[in-house]
């Protein structure tokens, strides 16, 4: 069966974003583009289950139903986080600031990430996890100067997170610096041995290192680099994920042949996809905690299904994530609180029906009567 999708421009917050959602039916997704002036911002991909479609009379109309579903539920979020963001200016939240600007800077939309990450600074100027988000945000502009200025502002407090000291390495490896970059990345590692994605940086960081060095650095200089290369790429095999131990055999193959910049290609790709592209996991859950705590609209049930889908997917491939685990509780209580009403309802509908069914007049007495602790207790929760 052929795919079906949708386009459509839409307004939001002042601005203009072209959507186009598709289903891809071999791949069992549905799968959203979101656009600003040509640019694409970011994409969501939604599973579903898949039957035999070429088989199933009136596949194509529900298949089509998937697809507006979906296309309408990334509208209404992107809408929802615009009117947080709004009611935003109006608090002094500076966690809120901090997780809207996050949000913001996964979705490409760079003007209003700094403009909650400044907001966040503002109120707190020790907020240093704040400052590092505006440096990333200028990163994945490309400013690079202005990423290096507010970089230099933390170093000179003498500020030595990891997550710091890595992007100081991906700046000066961006602005050619490859000398200052191993330094910087090197500091990551020894401040969280762990730290594979420093790891792979550090390797790239070498892998260009010796290309410029190959034109007139003695043997003995290169030799130290080849043995130190190797040595980095072993320690990814040992501490990696699958994904980048299979990366570092490539790798290591690679450069025992002298493929030098055919390895420095496949590592930046493999980078940028794996984590400069990367959503992390958590936004999902900021996404989901922002509006229910500052959007004036309830979510529907749909909206909360699909919330705890997409945050059980992240928890699924995160399991050890402590605030995953919390937001996945707080949808779960949200719903409770949704079918507790629909519940209510439930009854009162049965006792409209049938005055006398007095089996419903007791269970709505009950659930009015007692349901109050049990709606104030998640209200205080929430």
């Amino acid at each position: 069966m052929a795919d079906v999708g949708l386009n459509q421009n839409v307004t939001i917050g002042g601005r203009q974003f072209h959507i186009q959602t598709a289903t891809h039916v071999e791949e069992g997704i549905v799968r959203s583009e979101v656009f600003e002036k040509g640019r694409l911002l970011f994409v969501e991909a939604y599973p579903y289950e898949r039957r035999d479609y070429k088989q199933e009379r009136g596949a194509e109309f529900r298949l089509r139903k998937l697809v507006d579903q979906y296309h309408q539920s990334i509208i209404e979020e992107i809408d929802a986080i615009f009117e947080v963001s709004q009611a935003l200016e109006e608090e002094d939240n500076v966690i809120a600031h901090e997780k809207m600007g996050l949000v913001f800077m996964y979705m490409y939309l760079f003007d209003r990430a700094k403009k909650h990450f400044r907001r966040a600074i503002g109120l707190d100027p020790n907020r240093y996890s704040s400052v590092l988000y505006l440096a990333k945000t200028y990163f994945m502009e490309k400013r690079y100067a202005q990423a290096e200025d507010v970089v230099a502002r933390l170093l000179a407090r003498k500020v030595r997170y990891p997550d710091l000291l890595n992007l100081a390495g991906m700046l000066a490896l961006e602005t050619g610096e490859i000398k200052k970059s191993l330094s910087y990345f090197k500091q990551a590692i020894a401040g969280n041995p762990s730290y594979v994605e420093a790891y792979l940086n550090l390797a790239l960081a070498l892998l260009r290192r010796i290309v410029q060095l190959r034109a007139g650095a003695s043997e003995a200089e290169l030799h130290k680099h080849f043995k130190f290369l190797l040595v980095l790429l072993r320690k990814i095999e040992s501490i990696g994920r699958v994904r980048e131990r299979r990366l570092a055999g490539k790798l290591i193959q690679l450069v025992g042949k002298g493929n030098i910049k055919q390895a420095a290609g496949l590592l930046n790709e493999y980078r940028d996809k794996v984590y400069l592209r990367r959503v992390p996991p958590e936004i999902e859950g900021h996404k989901f905690y922002l509006r229910l705590r500052y959007s004036g609209h309830e979510m529907s049930p749909g909206t909360l299904a699909n919330y705890e889908q997409s945050i059980r997917q992240a928890i699924n491939e995160n399991p050890s994530y402590p605030d995953l685990w919390n937001y996945l509780a707080l949808v779960h209580l949200m719903q409770s609180r949704l079918f507790f009403l629909t519940g209510l309802d439930d009854f009162r509908e049965a006792t409209r029906i049938n005055p006398a069914f007095e089996k419903a007049k007791k269970n709505l007495r009950l659930v009015e009567n007692d349901g109050r602790e049990f709606l104030s207790l998640i209200k205080t929760v929430l």
